[in-house]
């Protein structure tokens, strides 16, 4: 059986365990083939570690795509996660040139009713546009919100988080996961899968902040729906990376502004994949 494959596109930082620094052991550890294009070069990520340096990739992509074009590289998925805008608008403009069965959209650009600093409403419009040729989106509650152009507002009820995953699956028709959804003590997945199915899972909520869990969760959704589960299920196994990674944080009393550990994850998700 042919290794299955999928492109991974996002920024990377020397420092700090999130975005590719997540994504690529993470894909690579559970049997894919992974397919890396870097939107940028980040000496440390931008939380918390101070002024770090930032050098746009963009103006290479168009040259490695037409490189992988020529090569006629076929994956079964790609990832998108972090891109700032000149990458953004560079897969507006390649990813209809791909025909991979799974497009994963993180649509990183906001969080706790704000924009990222950097992204503004032009940013906003160009994941509007890449969200269309999305297979499956993971908005947090203000990405999802900017998407729609609806008012960005706190949401505390589950059923208002799931009213706008299904307003998100209308829009754009294709399944949604609304990630990071504060209920009680626990953190919250509220979506629908591409049939308009809902669907809401959740686990204990650890005490303090980790950086780089939307990303660990987006790449481990990829590659389980990469290797054949189902949305529910998938969603399911990036929940328990998620957990098992803060709690490895934790457990090693490792500073959590260097983003998570990842020993013992990608054992126990190999339990659990096909």
């Amino acid at each position: 059986m042919n290794t299955k494959s999928l492109i991974i596109s996002q920024d990377l930082c020397g420092v700090g365990q999130v975005s590719m620094g997540v994504a690529l052991p993470l894909a690579a550890g559970l049997g894919l083939t992974p397919y890396v294009l870097p939107t940028a070069l980040l000496s440390s990520h931008t939380g918390g570690l101070g002024a770090n340096t930032y050098l746009d990739l963009s103006s290479e992509m168009p040259g490695i795509l037409t490189h992988w074009q020529q090569l006629q590289l076929q994956p079964d998925g790609i990832y998108l996660g972090y891109l700032g805008q000149n990458a953004a608008l560079q897969w507006q403009r390649w990813l209809p040139k791909f025909s991979a069965p799974l497009v994963l959209i993180d649509p990183v650009m906001a969080d706790d009713g704000k924009l990222y600093k950097g992204f503004d409403a032009a940013y906003v419009e160009v994941l509007q546009q890449l969200a269309y040729r999305a297979t499956v989106l993971t908005p947090n509650v203000t990405e999802a919100q900017l998407l729609l152009d609806e008012p960005l507002v706190a949401l505390t009820e589950p059923s208002a988080v799931m009213a706008l995953a299904k307003r998100l699956h209308a829009q754009f028709h294709n399944a949604v996961l609304i990630t990071g959804v504060p209920f009680h003590k626990q953190i919250a997945v509220v979506g629908v899968d591409a049939s308009g199915a809902t669907l809401a899972l959740a686990q204990p909520k650890e005490p303090g902040h980790y950086f780089g869990t939307g990303d660990l969760f987006a790449a481990a959704l990829a590659t389980g729906l990469v290797k054949g589960q189902r949305l529910r299920q998938a969603a399911a196994t990036a929940m328990v990376a998620a957990r098992l990674a803060i709690k490895a944080t934790l457990t090693a009393d490792a500073d959590p502004k260097y983003g998570l550990n990842l020993a013992g994850v990608i054992p126990a998700l190999s339990k659990q994949l096909p």
